[in-house]
């Protein structure tokens, strides 16, 4: 794949006795204990002082509905850690990180988490409807979390460490930039899944609707794993909507927007993050392979991305990442959900460095830290993000961008930072 960004100089090669990060699905066998202090620095659950190791528990989705988007997040999480070890960890404390596999089924999440629970200093676990499935277990046992999903209700949670923009803030400020760049006032329809994650864009398409007075082009919803959209499709037609946004995986939006070209509907498609995946322009995601058959009906959507194109060059933090990855995770697709990732793993890493500033690895001073953590700059690679003990969002602004076709990522920016009103006006929904 073409790139951005030449990588003359990549990362000092380490010998891999020095790479903690386990790279398959399974643990790394190491002895872990459950607290002790070790010089100034206090230890928990998942921190061994004695070694200067700390774990971290990663349940992923790498089958199921939603594995095009959990393979590459693993990898991304895997490439930081393993960069992170190879030049010295954080003030000379290694990562070891244990990736599990739910499928994206909330009961398996459950079951997984009650394995590690006791075993790790951190979590990152994918997805909406699964991290609710634990949501009151990590806040019994304190455990701060890095979830791979934006739903708005997360800034409630002082545990809960999301990184990025939530997605009915997401919904709410593209379609503030998309009726405002236009002279009229279109009708606008969502279609969208039906659990936590649809519900959330949801709420950002309603309180957009109500305060900038668009039409109403339909609301449609769906299953997640449905493959036929053909009745959703024709009552939006119906329904006149000039614009659709889709809150869907990939494995959803494909056969919605193919649907739609079928049936002669070819509306401004406005996709939640989420809902892109490279591999929806080409089948492997790459510029010069073959179109997919809904790259020519996808061309022009605007996407609520949560990372920059791959390689972008107005993101000074991505040369980090590209280097990762092809040091690394060469064999991973490059994605902006790898992107993602790797942007997480940097906010894990400061959160651990300032506990261990701190003097204190266990529950409680990883929870501090983290309250008190204050600005991140991503280095353009995520919106920047700031964690205060006031809790709410951590980020409030979108990166909107659009699909080329012609470009690496198939994602040309429009607007790096944009904030609404009515974004302003959402909280946290409860």
């Amino acid at each position: 794949m073409r790139r951005l960004l030449s990588l003359t100089t990549p990362l000092a090669v380490i010998g891999t006795s020095l790479i903690l990060v386990a790279c398959g699905t399974g643990d790394s066998n190491d002895n872990n204990s459950s607290g002790g202090k070790s010089g100034t620095v206090t230890g928990g659950p998942g921190v061994d002082v004695a070694a200067k190791t700390i774990r971290i528990g990663d349940i992923n989705a790498l089958t199921g509905p939603a594995s095009a988007l959990g393979k590459p997040v693993a990898a991304g999480h895997r490439a930081f850690f393993k960069a992170l070890n190879a030049k010295g960890g954080i003030d000379g404390w290694q990562v070891r990180l244990t990736i599990k596999d739910s499928g994206y089924a909330p009961q398996q999440h459950v079951q997984l988490y009650r394995a590690i629970r006791n075993d790790v200093a951190l979590l990152n676990s994918f997805g909406s409807p699964t991290t609710k499935a634990i949501q009151a277990l990590l806040d019994k046992d304190k455990l701060v979390t890095t979830p791979a999903s934006f739903d708005s209700i997360w800034g409630d949670d002082p545990v809960i460490a999301p990184v990025g923009t939530p997605y009915s803030y997401d919904i709410a400020n593209v379609l503030d930039y998309y009726t405002h760049s236009g002279k009229d006032k279109p009708k606008i329809g969502i279609i969208y899944q039906n659990d936590e994650y649809g519900q959330d864009g949801l709420r950002g398409y309603v309180a957009a609707k109500k305060a900038l007075g668009f039409g109403d082009g339909g609301k449609q919803t769906f299953k997640a794993g449905d493959t036929e959209f053909t009745a959703q499709i024709q009552k939006l037609k119906a329904a006149g909507a000039k614009a659709v946004v889709v809150v869907a995986l990939p494995s959803s939006t494909g056969p919605i927007v193919g649907t739609g070209a079928a049936l002669g509907f070819k509306p401004q498609w406005i996709l939640q993050g989420p809902a892109f995946l490279e591999q929806l322009i080409t089948k492997d995601g790459s510029l010069d392979a073959k179109p997919t058959p809904v790259a020519g009906a996808l061309k022009g959507a605007l996407v609520t991305s949560f990372s920059a194109a791959w390689g972008d060059p107005k993101a000074p933090g991505m040369k980090g990442v590209v280097a990762a990855h092809d040091v690394y995770e060469a064999g991973a697709p490059p994605s902006i959900y790898f992107a993602l990732a790797y942007a997480a793993g940097e906010v894990q890493a400061a959160i651990l460095k300032k506990a261990i500033e701190d003097g204190d690895l266990s529950r409680a001073g990883i929870l501090k830290a983290k309250e008190n953590l204050g600005k991140v700059d991503l280095g353009g690679v995520s919106p920047s993000l700031e964690y205060t003990p006031k809790g709410g969002p951590p980020s409030t602004k979108s990166l909107i961008t659009r699909i080329d076709p012609s470009v690496d990522g198939f994602l040309k920016p429009v607007e790096a930072s944009y904030g609404s009103k009515v974004a302003d006006t959402l909280g946290t929904g409860k």
